[in-house]
């Protein structure tokens, strides 16, 4: 009687597993077609508030009281920000935070939207761009980086500048 039934058992999850995979099979197709049918969108004939030569460059920064080798690249971001003189792309920050040994402790790309969890005034962050990102040495062994990002507003072309705290996970600890 318990081999009829783990027969049964066996039978039927065989069959029910068949039938998803069949159907996973034949809706893959028509959401591929979905994709395909739709044209990507064109880019806008945006300004950029950093030179084309600078962007994709890797900053490396290495202290001696820490373990850790931290490379900064500044890229142009797909998103835009609408202002009165046209509109500017946006820009991103990624951090990426390896042993001596060559091993990866992190990688993270941040964005001036980052900051808005961190901050209480939300709107000077949200009407400038990321125009840099630096690092700012601690001289001590503590398990923490420390950035500060520049933000600049397009109109006025007031810079801000923010300290970023970062732990060795990659997840901001503080804002300044």
């Amino acid at each position: 009687m318990k081999n009829a039934y783990v027969t049964l058992l066996a039978v039927s999850l065989l069959t029910a597993c068949g039938r998803t995979e069949k159907k996973q099979d034949e809706a893959s197709p028509s959401s591929t077609a979905a994709t395909e049918s739709t044209p990507a969108p064109k880019p806008q004939n945006c300004l950029s508030i950093i030179e084309k030569d600078k962007l994709g460059k890797s900053n490396e920064y290495q202290e001696s009281a820490k373990s850790i080798k931290v490379t900064l690249t500044l890229d142009q971001d797909t998103s835009t920000m609408p202002t009165a003189q046209g509109c500017y792309f946006n820009n991103s920050v990624t951090v990426l935070a390896t042993k001596k040994s060559g091993s990866r402790v992190f990688k993270r790309t941040l964005l001036k939207d980052d900051l808005l969890y961190f901050t209480k005034i939300d709107e000077p962050i949200q009407k400038a761009i990321l125009q840099n990102a630096f690092y700012k040495p601690t001289f001590n062994g503590q398990k923490y980086i420390t950035l500060t990002m520049r933000l600049k507003e397009p109109g006025s072309k007031k810079t801000m500048d923010y300290t970023v705290y970062m732990n060795y996970f990659g997840e901001i600890v503080k804002v300044k």
